[in-house]
């Protein structure tokens, strides 16, 4: 075997070590921006089914106190209690809605309301 046929064996390994390497990052680039498309797609939906029951809680179509549910299969949860202490005295309201995250940590957002809505009498 000559050195030349020595060098073009040892160039087309090197060759094929760096397209095997930049094959093996832009797959792990793809990988890491499907990873991080599925967590904001995730936050999104809980942000949205928090929003929905915080817009309930305000306008009274929700009981007060505690409640629990299930959105597209996600888990949520709220407790909701007077917003009134010795130090602060009021009559909003205060609370925790909670609601599953699939990719991370669950989703909590301390929440303040308004006073319970009055209820029209039938008269």
């Amino acid at each position: 075997m000559s050195s030349r046929a020595g060098y073009l064996t040892i160039d087309a390994m090197v060759g094929l070590t760096i397209t095997t390497l930049a094959v093996g990052a832009a797959v792990s680039l793809a990988s890491l921006a499907v990873t991080r498309m599925a967590q904001v797609r995730d936050r999104l939906t809980a942000a949205r089914i928090a929003s929905d029951i915080y817009e309930d809680l305000y306008a009274g179509r929700r009981p007060k106190g505690r409640g629990a549910g299930a959105t597209e299969g996600r888990p949520w949860s709220y407790v909701i209690g007077s917003a009134d202490t010795h130090q602060n005295p009021s009559v909003a309201r205060h609370g925790f809605i909670t609601v599953d995250r699939r990719t991370r940590e669950d989703l909590v957002l301390e929440v303040y309301l308004p006073p319970d809505p009055a209820i029209r009498s039938s008269n």
